[in-house]
């Protein structure tokens, strides 16, 4: 079980069902997240005011988001997990510039399981190799959007660190693309730190060392299957026509307001409640036992956090 990677350090597991709590300051005097701009703004949300700092949990969102709406989902994840998020903000440029830039961060996935195999065995790299390999990866990048950059610096810097990462539609190419970088520079061993949360994902294709059966941290998928999107993925487009060997461990279902196919279900907080949440609840060792409400709860003190805030 993840739990068991993450460590007992984070405590015995809940037995009273949670509440979703902002613990010491009202909703007048709660220190307002910052907002993104910036195509690959980092920035830390902690509206559960948690001192726990490991594991490290990313949040990369998915295609057209304003940076509102990022840090917004971003606090809600700190609040649902009751842990510090990092918010990797994927910028949204216009519909045409975003959806070339998906093709791109496709084809680049789609490319990238080519060289995986080679990867599982590689010699690990001498630390003090690691900053300068870092800074020419980063000057020599190619068909990256910064948020790709972004997300594997980040889990280069952390990599002696347990990590999540919780990505959404395109957040999930970004992701994919990131670690088969990471696997590609430092062995898929790298991976074994390393947990992924996978909603509404079209990613046709992740690194081998990122599996269980591999020895990495695994990765859940969360989706519906008359989700459009997340029928560009291969393996859930088999399993809609009807062969579903090949999908992944996760939780698909089919969303009643979503029609045959379409975008409807592809929503960030509807794929939230699926299996999602009380997976990785369980992975912190945190309470599964929820109230029906405890999204609810949590997507409006989330909002609380956003009142009046300017954003220009």
């Amino acid at each position: 079980m993840f739990f068991d990677f993450v460590g007992n350090s984070l405590g015995e597991r809940t037995k009273t069902a949670p509440k979703c709590i902002i613990h010491s300051r009202q909703p007048t005097e709660m220190i307002k997240p910052s907002v993104p701009k910036r195509d690959g703004d980092v920035n830390v949300y902690n509206l559960s005011e948690s001192t726990i700092y490991e594991p490290v949990i990313h949040y990369v969102n998915g295609i057209r988001v304003p940076g509102i709406d990022h840090a917004m989902i971003a606090s809600l994840l700190s609040l649902l997990t009751e842990r510090p998020i990092t918010g990797i903000y994927n910028k949204t440029n216009g519909a045409l510039v975003d959806l070339g830039q998906c093709v791109l961060d496709y084809l680049q996935n789609a490319t990238a399981r080519l060289s995986s195999h080679q990867n599982q065995d590689r010699a690990a790299i001498p630390e003090s190799q690691i900053p300068g390999l870092l800074q020419r990866t980063m000057d020599n990048s190619i068909v990256w959007n910064t948020a790709t950059a972004k997300l594997f610096q980040s889990l280069v810097i952390n990599r002696h660190r347990k990590q999540m990462i919780v990505a959404h539609s395109q957040g999930n190419l970004i992701t994919a693309n990131a670690l088969f970088v990471l696997e590609d520079m430092l062995g898929a061993r790298i991976l074994r730190n390393i947990r992924v949360y996978s909603l509404a994902s079209p990613a046709p294709a992740w690194p081998l060392g990122i599996r269980r059966t591999n020895g990495g941290g695994g990765r859940q998928e969360n989706a519906f299957m008359n989700d459009l999107v997340m029928l560009l993925r291969p393996h859930n487009f088999a399993a809609k026509v009807g062969v579903s060997r090949f999908q992944n461990e996760g939780d698909f279902r089919t969303h009643p307001g979503g029609g045959v196919v379409g975008i409807a279900a592809h929503d960030t907080k509807l794929n939230m409640a699926l299996n999602f949440l009380k997976s990785i609840r369980g992975d912190l060792g945190l309470s599964k036992d929820l109230p029906d409400d405890f999204l609810e709860q949590c997507a409006n003190k989330a909002a609380e956090a956003f009142a009046d805030l300017d954003v220009e």
